[in-house]
């Protein structure tokens, strides 16, 4: 179920629970009930959503968006490391295919971009190559601190 929905029908339910009990005791305004039920609906409904998460029919959108975004931030590492696994320009990917891994964006095969990989890098290599592009730079900056130096 949406949080969107969880949240409403829990405002609902207690608004109108609450109501009744107002009506056998007079105790406040409707300001206070309408204050109760709102504070209410936010515990319980953030209770029920993390008991019970969904999935978001959104989220591969916005992964793909985040992807774009993070390669569009290290578009010139990405450049780097395709000199690095094809060093020939004419048979690099002419359109960057941000979200996709090394294995998408080239035809070449995996010994052979793990070589080149190693002759850069050095032995220690050893990452997953199917891994999107913006965590592998990222991985490799944190592991390789002056590759682009």
């Amino acid at each position: 179920m949406h949080p969107v929905l969880v949240y409403g029908f829990l405002f609902i339910v207690l608004t109108t629970s609450l109501l009744f009990i107002f009506e056998a005791y007079p105790v406040g305004s409707i300001y206070l009930l309408l204050f109760i039920s709102t504070i209410t609906t936010v515990i319980i409904g953030r209770i029920l959503i993390k008991l019970f998460p969904t999935d978001d029919p959104m989220q591969y959108e916005i992964d793909i968006e985040n992807h774009k975004l993070r390669s569009n931030k290290y578009q010139r590492e990405i450049q780097f490391l395709f000199n690095i696994v094809q060093p020939d320009p004419k048979l690099q990917p002419t359109t960057k295919r941000i979200s996709e891994s090394l294995l998408d964006c080239f035809d070449l095969d995996e010994d052979i971009m793990r070589m080149r990989l190693k002759q850069y890098f050095g032995d220690s290599f050893d990452m997953d190559l199917s891994q999107p592009l913006p965590d592998m730079i990222e991985r490799l900056s944190e592991e390789y601190k002056g590759w682009l130096n």
